[in-house]
């Protein structure tokens, strides 16, 4: 019998707003205690930019004088994470802030106007940020001596000042080097942690495989003692792409984290029910083997105001990622049973009220349920990827031609980790049958659902039986649109790339049909006062859109 888990670190993470509702900390505080997690995280892009002024450069006199409610919403914040930590010392849950850094109040620019250079940009390789965050860290753990520590993502764009997305011209700029820039801000931000007796994890989500690995060479070079959070594929949370390949080699010396998302942005966002369990599981048995220790498990997304993975089907992600952290060779069956035992929940509903669970009682709920889930992910990866590349907006309907093509082969490449595989998507001869071929497949597993899933046989709620006849219509018509768009997009860029007549014909052809689509979504989801996730992914008006801009694109061939 296993008297040790498999993962030390089993953290479930907070991502939005959510964190500054009491009803959603305690919902993520009562589950951890149920399913054996140990870790809390707040992720938030500037949250310790909404928790510090740092006082070496906002005294209380110059706050009073120049920003007097800034000071006072601080204070606000103060308080109400002294009582979030309370909790999680009385759950018995480390608590972890996690940042983008170099983040800033805007303030600093009016004290320190030298930060923005000519071009308008802020310089990345200032050396006042290196003290500027050292300060406001120590402040940080002289304020809340109670947390466990930062997570912090150096590598991201997001960040207000990124060497990643650099603008600066300066001639420092031009001649900085990344692995110095990275060693710096993880240094200043190790010192103080160190100091406390706190820990320091740095992800290395970033855009590049040179910057992924710039990361962790210089996390490695400040302290052995820092924790590696790496994403379970590299760059974003795609259940498409290979593992991520910094996952073990961060050295034997060194603490490894691997983060998923169990919501589901790039799988559903939970309005469309989407198993990654399976995923999950071989993934972290392979994790384990290279010597990962931790694991985050990511309940929400930022963007998303009135959504998580507790309002949704997609619960059964999270469920599995604590038990399977708790032992990867757990017994999936049983899972999907536990899952269905403690109830779901209808995204229809905003995640901000409190649902009823609801437990199913037709003898086989439970084996519906779970082929529901596991054929979801099937459709998912058929029509929100085109050969494994990401062919979505976060789940949503394309509203402009050019970001399909943009979000496969440059904001979601592949071809960092899998050389050439761009090509796989282009419209040539031998790929288009395939790509199409794909989207057709989608297509009949979505239409498949409706005999598998009869909602009134299973012994359900009006709530969740609302939810589902309307996924299952909604599912059927996401489905075809997507593969419309597929079509579209494909022999556009077939036509922009010829620029012949029948190729431009061909692609023109494409628009017919594309304002009955956005009429069914219009109806189905304009004002009925359903949480916003639904209309994020189902918005008819992206349609139109879309079909409006791929015209003008054509039009000008």
């Amino acid at each position: 019998m296993k008297s040790v888990p498999d993962y030390a670190d089993r953290i479930l993470e907070i991502h939005g707003p959510n964190m500054f509702n009491m009803f959603h900390v305690d919902r993520a505080i009562k589950f951890a205690e149920a399913h054996g997690l140990n870790g809390l995280i707040f992720h938030c892009n500037d949250l310790l930019d909404r928790l510090i002024l740092p006082s070496k450069y906002f005294t209380k006199q110059v706050c009073l004088e120049n920003w007097p409610v800034r000071e006072a919403t601080l204070m606000n914040n103060q308080y109400y994470m002294h009582g979030v930590l309370k909790k999680c010392k009385d759950a018995g849950l480390n608590f972890f802030a996690e940042v983008k850094e170099i983040y800033y109040p805007q303030d600093i620019l009016e004290l320190y106007p030298n930060l923005r250079k000519e071009n308008g940009a802020i310089c990345a390789t200032d050396p006042f940020w290196w003290e500027f965050i050292e300060e406001k860290v120590s402040e940080f753990t002289r304020r809340f001596p109670t947390a466990a520590g930062i997570v912090v993502s150096p590598g991201t764009r997001e960040s207000m000042v990124s060497f990643a997305a650099n603008r600066c011209t300066c001639e420092r700029c031009k001649n900085y080097n990344v692995d110095d820039w990275y060693k710096n801000l993880i240094a200043a931000m190790y010192r103080p942690l160190a100091k406390a007796g706190m820990r320091l994890v740095v992800r290395d989500f970033s855009y590049t495989a040179d910057h992924q690995f710039a990361m962790v060479e210089a996390a490695r070079s400040v302290s052995k003692d820092i924790t590696m959070a790496l994403k379970k594929a590299p760059h974003d949370y795609y259940p498409t792409f290979p593992d991520n390949p910094a996952i073990g080699c961060c050295g034997s010396d060194m603490r490894q984290w691997v983060e998923f998302d169990t919501w589901g942005q790039y799988f559903g966002l939970g309005v469309f029910p989407c198993s990654v369990v399976e995923d999950m599981q071989g993934r972290l048995q392979r994790y384990l083997d290279k010597g990962v220790s931790g694991v985050m498990l990511r309940t929400d997304w930022e963007i998303i105001s009135q959504g998580s993975v507790f309002n949704s089907f997609n619960i059964l992600n999270l469920i599995a990622g604590a038990e399977l952290s708790n032992n990867v060779n757990a017994n999936l069956d049983m899972i999907y049973d536990r899952w269905v035992s403690e109830g779901l929940y209808s995204p229809l509903i905003h995640d901000s009220f409190a649902q009823i669970p609801c437990v199913p009682t037709a003898p086989n709920a439970k084996i519906v349920f779970k082929k529901l889930m596991k054929r979801s992910w099937q459709i998912i990866e058929k029509i929100d990827y085109i050969r494994g590349h990401v062919f979505q907006e976060n789940v949503q309907i394309f509203d402009r031609y050019f970001m399909a093509y943009d979000m496969m082969i440059h904001f979601h490449s592949r071809d960092d980790w899998d050389p050439g595989a761009s090509a796989r998507v282009e419209p040539t001869d031998e790929n288009l049958p395939v790509i199409f071929k794909e989207k057709d497949e989608g297509v009949a597993l979505a239409e498949s659902l409706r005999e598998l899933v009869k909602p009134d046989e299973l012994g359900l709620t009006e709530e969740i039986k609302k939810y589902l006849n309307f996924m299952l219509d909604m599912y059927i018509l996401y489905a075809k649109i997507m593969r419309h768009q597929a079509h579209t997009v494909c022999l556009t860029r077939r036509a922009e790339q010829t620029k012949k007549r029948e190729d431009i014909e061909a692609a023109i052809a494409t628009l017919e049909g594309y304002d009955e689509e956005a009429a069914i979504l219009k109806e189905y989801v304009e004002d009925k006062a359903y949480s916003n996730e639904i209309e994020w992914c189902l918005d008819g008006n992206r349609v139109l859109h879309f079909k409006d801009d791929v015209a003008s694109v054509l039009n000008a061939i």
